[in-house]
Order: structure tokens, then C-alpha cells, then sequence
């Protein structure tokens, strides 16, 4: 069955200008969409600031629950999210993701207990998967020749965010504690839902029936879940202990089960029909890998700036947070920069190609960290090799969606994308915690690491680079978004390669 669109009237008003002008309209259209976006990145980075104040507040050993729950939510409800994205439109939606968010962060504010901060960020996680129709509406509210630009500015802002993200956590933890934070964060949110209810227009529908499959919905979020779950709590498990195994192996079950339930049902909440063409799967697994380590390997680097420097017991760089704000800036700087440069020329330039030279850049960068990360220079030049990498990859990634699927095609291929995000950023962050656990001291109950831990953590995201690199050279020529009729019909034409 051909999947519905809206009107051409109303898809015609919302697409306008068709010539692919910037106008303000466009700009703030465009503003209302990247706020809430990267206000999840800039949640990560408060958050993890807000930690240490939220276990001396309630002396809890369960802390890392504080963000982990977020992410729990977030998995289980990202498959709903995008198939009530394509029935009832995006924009319903994200008012509601952004209000849930903003009620939630306020009821954890105002808790009196850890178990009730968690309960008010688990209606926070509602607003976790809003990466999943962000990218997707753009799609639906762009002129063609714009989305590429657009997707691309969107996903390389986060730059902009780890730039000031530091400085804002360290103001607001200083002067209110982690309720400053949390507080910060519910009034952003409700921001982002007032600038999504008055600039962004009401999106086209994108499912031809009300069907809606729970049990798919259910079985697939559920065994995301659980294998979260697990290599969530391995580290004070152990990964060999009958509860990690059991979370993973009922994950695993859950997973080859959805496969069934889908083939059954008459609804299916994801269509892994479009699994099967291999433009779609390369582009999906090679791009999750590549986010994953543009958007982990800066935050795992906070570990060896922040501990402390101790000759034969720990190889940290003994940094106070404000002094990693300030180095860093320099390496966000050029990630923003990288990015908005390929933003505006990714309509001129072949997409896989800029792709690929964006990983092998990254690849490159982050080898040498492993090797080079023991004074501040030579974590800034590296660094930064790193993250112009880190900023094509982010631009860059979008717009290889959209380049291997259709208008309708969209939400789902962005949410796939954003759970690859989220199961990828799981295991590599669990791995490497587990290769720092393997060359560590442990004092006073305190795990304190060696240099040689901090070098295999950088080696493992160049590692992780290369493979998405090895895949992304067999995605075939991608289609460009102007191939696609007004009502959505695939009519599109490859891109044709334009770098010699």
C-alpha cells in the first residue's frame, strides 16, 4: 500500500519557497527544530556534571541510574516514537516528547529522593528519542535543495554545544547545585516546546492506515532494553555473572522474536523490508558507528583530563573541570567550524566521498590521541585532526540518510539511525570501561587508571571508525532529495560525483 502524504496544498505551503532560498522564515524554522535537538547533547553534558552533586545529596551508590534511566526510556520508546510520527504527523509528537521532557526534569528537581529523581527523569527519557523526528521533519518542512544544508547544520551544532556546555554545567552547579541543573534543563525544555508549537508547521503523514503494533513495539524496545540493561550494570555485575548474561541473552531473544512478530503482523511498527536493500543497511550501521565515536570519545577523554595525576597509580591529567572548559574549546571550535563549512557544501560536493574522507580523518585523529594525550598541546592538535573528522561525520551524516531513502521513508530511517546510536554508544562505552578496568589501580576502593588504559580507549574508537569506513565504501551513489515528486514518489536520480 502507498504510503499517505498530506494534501499538496498544505505540503506546497509547507516546502515554500521551492527555489531553495534562505529566508528568515526557514532560519527560525530552522532554530525551532536544532534547539530541542541538541539540547539532548547538552542534557548528556550537564547531566554527567549534576552526578557527583546527586549522590553526596542522597549518599546513594546507584547514581549512574541518574542518566542510564534516561536512556532505558528513550530505547523503549523510540520504535513508538517514529510510527506515531508517521501516523499523526511529527509535530503532535514532538510537543508532546518536549512537554513529558520539561514535567520531568521539574519533578526531579523538586524530589526528595534519589528513587523519586529517578521516577521524574524517566518521564524525562519521553523526550529522548526527539532525534528520531527532528531529522525526519526536516525533510517535510525544507525546500529540497535546503535539506541536505539544513540536516547538516542540525548535526553539527553539537559542537557548538560541547562548546558551552562545560562553562554553563560548571555556573550552574556552582551556584545551585545539581538542582540548578535539572531546573536548567526543564525550562530549555520548555522553550524547545514553544518554539516547535509556534514556528514549526504541522508535518505530512507518512502511514496509509490507524494500525499500530504494540507487541512489535513492545518486543523490540524490550530486548533494546535489555541489552542496555546489561551492559549498563556489567561493570559492577561483571560480564560473566548470571544476571549480565540473562539481561543479554533475554535481549537477544527479544530481538530474533521481533523479526517474527513484524513478518505477522499486519501493522508493523518498524518496515524491515527496507533492511534488505543494502544502500539502506550500510548507510544506517556505518553511520551509527561513525556518531558513536564522535559523540563517546569526547566524553570518555573527560576521564583523563579530570583524575588525577599520580605517578604508577594514575596517568589523569589532573585538570579542574573549568580548565578542561577552556582547553577544549579549542577542539569544539573546530568540529562546529568543519561542520557548518560542510553544511554549506554538501548540495555541490558527493556526499559518500566527503563521508569517507571524514572517517579516515577521524580514524587518523584519534590514533593519535592513543598516542599523543600526555600535555595540553598535544591533546589540542590531536584533538583537533580528531574532531575535523568528528565535524564532517556529524554534518555529513544526515544527508547520507537521505540519500538512500524515500520522503516517506524518512522517520523510519532516522529513528533506525538513532537506536544504532544509542545500542553502539552502550557497548563502546562498556568496553571501554572494561579495557580501563584491565590497567587499573584500585585505591581506597577507588579505581584509578594507567596510561596504557586511556591509549587502547582512543585506539578502539579509531578501531571503530575504520570498520564504519570499511563499509561506507560499498553504499552506492546516493539520490538527491530534489529527485522526489511534491507528493513524496521516489522519481529520484543518483547523485553524480563532482570531486575528482
Amino acid at each position: 500500500m502507498t504510503p499517505m502524504s498530506s494534501s499538496p496544498s498544505v505540503d506546497r505551503a509547507v516546502r515554500a519557497p521551492a527555489d531553495g532560498r534562505w529566508t528568515p522564515r526557514l532560519v527560525l524554522l530552522l532554530v525551532a527544530l536544532a534547539w530541542p535537538t541538541q539540547l539532548l547533547a547538552a542534557g548528556g553534558i550537564l547531566g554527567a556534571n549534576a552526578i557527583p552533586g546527586v549522590a553526596q545529596a542522597f549518599h546513594t551508590t546507584q547514581v549512574a541510574w541518574f542518566g542510564l534511566t534516561l536512556t532505558l526510556v528513550s530505547m523503549l520508546l523510540t520504535p513508538f516514537v517514529i510510527k506515531l510520527g508517521d501516523l499523526y504527523g511529527k509535530k503532535r509528537v514532538m510537543l508532546a516528547m518536549t512537554a513529558l521532557g520539561a514535567l520531568g526534569e521539574a519533578l526531579a528537581a523538586l524530589a526528595g529522593s534519589f528513587w523519586l529523581v529517578l521516577a521524574g527523569r524517566a518521564v524525562a527519557g519521553c523526550y529522548g528519542p526527539f532525534g528520531a523526528l527532528s531529522f525526519a521533519a526536516v525533510r517535510d518542512v525544507f525546500p529540497p535543495r535546503l535539506v541536505k544544508p539544513a540536516s547538516g547544520i542540525m548535526g553539527s551544532s553539537v559542537g557548538l554545544v560541547a562548546l558551552f556546555s562545560p562553562f554553563l554545567a560548571g555556573w550552574l552547579v556552582d551556584h545551585w547545585g545539581y538542582r540548578g541543573v535539572l531546573w536548567f534543563l526543564a525550562a530549555a525544555t520548555a522553550v524547545a516546546c514553544a518554539l516547535i508549537a509556534f514556528l514549526v508547521p504541522e508535518t505530512p503523514r507518512h502511514a496509509a492506515d490507524s494500525g499500530f503494533d504494540w507487541l512489535g513495539g513492545l518486543v523490540l524496545g524490550g530486548g533494546l532494553t535489555s541489552v542496555v540493561y546489561a551492559v549498563g550494570q556489567a561493570q559492577s555485575w561483571g560480564w560473566t555473572d548470571t544476571r549480565t548474561l540473562g539481561w543479554l541473552l533475554a535481549g537477544a531473544i527479544a530481538l530474533i522474536a521481533f523479526f517474527f512478530v513484524e513478518r505477522a503482523s499486519d501493522h508493523p511498527i518498524l518496515d524491515l523490508s527496507v533492511l534488505r536493500r543494502r544502500p539502506v543497511a550500510l548507510a544506517l550501521t556505518a553511520g551509527g558507528l561513525a556518531q558513536t565515536v564522535a559523540f563517546t570519545m569526547p566524553g570518555l577523554a573527560i576521564l583523563l583530563a579530570l583524575y588525577p595525576h599520580i605517578p604508577g597509580v594514575s596517568a589523569g591529567l589532573g585538570w579542574t573541570a573549568h580548565h578542561n572548559a577552556v582547553v577544549s574549546v579549542s577542539w569544539n571550535l573546530v568540529m562546529f567550524g568543519t561542520g557548518l563549512l560542510i553544511s554549506r557544501a554538501l548540495r555541490h560536493l558527493d556526499v559518500r566521498r566527503i563521508w569517507c574522507a571524514g572517517l579516515a580523518v577521524m580514524a587518523v585523529g584519534y590514533a593519535l590521541v592513543g598516542v599523543y594525550h600526555g600535555t595540553e598541546l598535544q591533546l589540542i592538535v590531536t584533538s583537533c585532526i580528531a574532531n575535523v573528522g568528528a565535524g564532517i561525520v556529524v554534518a555529513g551524516a544526515p544527508a547520507l540518510v537521505v540519500g538512500v531513502v524515500s520522503r516517506d521513508e524518512q522517520g523510519l530511517g532516522s529513528g533506525m539511525l538513532n537506536m544504532l546510536i544509542s545500542l553502539f554508544g552502550a557497548l563502546v562505552t562498556a568496553g571501554a570501561y572494561a579495557i580501563l578496568a584491565a590497567d587499573s589501580t584500585v585505591v581506597d576502593g577507588t579505581a584509578f587508571y594507567l596510561d596504557t588504559g586511556y591509549t587502547w580507549i582512543f585506539w578502539l574508537g579509531s578501531l571503530v571508525t575504520v570498520a564504519a569506513l570499511l563499509l561506507s565504501l560499498f553504499i552506492p551513489r546516493l539520490r538527491e532529495p530534489e529527485g522526489e515528486s511534491a507528493d513524496g514518489a521516489e522519481g529520484g536520480r543518483p547523485v553524480e560525483p563532482q570531486v575528482p
